[in-house]
């Protein structure tokens, strides 16, 4: 195997999270990634993750056999140098299962695991994109610190008494 194609959902934080640690990862077998339901993906393999939110995950390796949901998640696991050894265990008749329920409660939480790590979901960057922030206004003539203060604590008036007697207290 030359390489593992990996489709994933791109509207997910933690499926993003994960796809942005794997690929920096050191592998015996590189991963490319794909968004599931992406044109790039839809050509490359049709048929597989159709459309709408993908509900699985799914790797294709190079020399085309499809895993899917925690199968794919092992290989994942087997690509990469430091979890190659996790991989193996995973696999193993004993432990299967168990790497099964893992990556089912994960994947069928994901939503909310996100969310508790405070990972962004595609809906919410995409109406952040929408929002109009007006440029910071400054005043060039007061110094960065009283610019900082004014922002926090209100204006000064130029008074550098009032600047030190409203510090900000500290917690």
């Amino acid at each position: 195997m030359e390489c593992l194609y990996v489709l994933y959902d791109d509207r997910c934080g933690l499926c993003r999270t994960m796809k942005n640690w794997a690929k920096y990862q050191p592998a015996f077998v590189p991963l490319v990634f794909l968004a599931a339901g992406s044109d790039r993906a839809r050509k490359m393999f049709p048929g597989l993750g159709g459309s709408g939110a993908p509900e699985e995950l799914i790797a294709v390796s190079d020399e085309g056999h499809v895993y899917r949901n925690d199968g794919a998640w092992i290989m994942c696991l087997y690509a990469l140098v430091e979890t190659r050894e996790w991989a193996l265990r995973l696999g193993s008749p004993l432990l299967r299962p168990l790497a099964k329920q893992a990556f089912t409660a994960v994947s069928h939480g994901r939503g909310t695991i996100s969310q508790w790590l405070g990972l962004d979901d595609h809906d919410a960057s995409e109406k952040l994109k929408r929002v109009s922030v007006p440029p910071c206004d400054l005043q060039p003539s007061a110094s960065p610190l009283q610019q900082i203060h004014e922002l926090v604590a209100g204006p000064t008036d130029g008074d550098p008494e009032a600047l030190v007697a409203r510090r900000l207290p500290l917690h």
